[in-house]
């Protein structure tokens, strides 16, 4: 049963693959709706008919025409139909720049443009998460805190200066002693602060923490020496705090 099951899902994928079309003087980006249940379509506003062609890839979401690249049914802004190449999944490049997807990454330098991992890519100068610069001071040592583990919510990442989660830089310049914890949806902590992505999450002066609960602001306190993150709960030696 289990073989005949495969082969069913596999079938299935393969028939709901995105495709262009070319009908009644237009062209359509047709791709399937699980939400919805069926084929959806999408005219690309002003393509070029005659020239239009599908650009090869994994899931058939690319296009071209004499003087522009589609992702889906947008424009590119900005790419180059003649040069345009996909590197991986999201990731491509013309004789310019580089772009996830159809933004563009400012300052790639395509000919030394690199994917290293799901939503990461990087040139000489820099580390990019998705289209945005992250501003590391090294790239050499740039490296996953918890490599080979994809997160939905997101990755920690550092860079020998700093911590960062996606593009969010911790705002902490006490490197050596920031703590980042796993899934915990961007929280870090060092000797003195909380923070969540690139803010203060908790005001830890004096051992005081404001939170809002019901709609009411309710006073708390924190012990930082003693701040952990264990099963997504937020707790120190007082016992557990309500953050999330």
């Amino acid at each position: 049963m289990k073989k005949p099951f495969a082969i069913l899902i596999i079938l299935i994928f393969f028939s709901c693959r995105s495709e262009y079309e070319k009908r009644e003087d237009k062209v359509y980006y047709k791709f399937w709706s699980f939400g919805q249940g069926g084929w959806n379509e999408k005219v690309l506003e002003n393509a070029d008919l005659e020239s239009f062609s599908e650009i090869k890839s994994d899931d058939n979401t690319y296009g071209k025409d004499e003087f522009n690249v589609y992702y889906e049914n947008e424009i590119i802004p900005g790419a180059d139909p003649t040069t345009f190449k996909i590197l991986k999944k999201g990731f491509a490049i013309d004789a310019k720049q580089a772009y996830y997807y159809n933004d563009s990454i400012e300052n790639s330098n395509p000919k030394e443009f690199e994917v290293i991992d799901y939503d990461f890519s990087k040139n000489h100068q820099n580390v990019f998460y998705k289209n945005k610069s992250l501003n590391v001071c090294s790239v050499d040592n740039f490296s996953f805190v918890f490599p080979n583990k994809d997160n939905v919510l997101g990755r920690w990442s550092k860079d020998g200066c700093h911590y960062f989660y996606n593009n969010y830089k911790v705002p902490s310049n006490d490197y050596k002693n920031i703590s980042v914890y796993e899934g915990s949806h961007g929280i870090s902590s060092d000797k003195k602060y909380v923070y969540q992505f690139d803010k203060n999450y908790f005001d830890t002066n004096n051992r005081k923490v404001f939170i809002k609960e019901k709609g009411i602001i309710v006073e708390d306190t924190i012990d930082i020496k003693t701040f952990v993150i264990e099963n997504n709960i937020l707790k120190d030696k007082f016992g557990n705090i309500n953050g999330f």
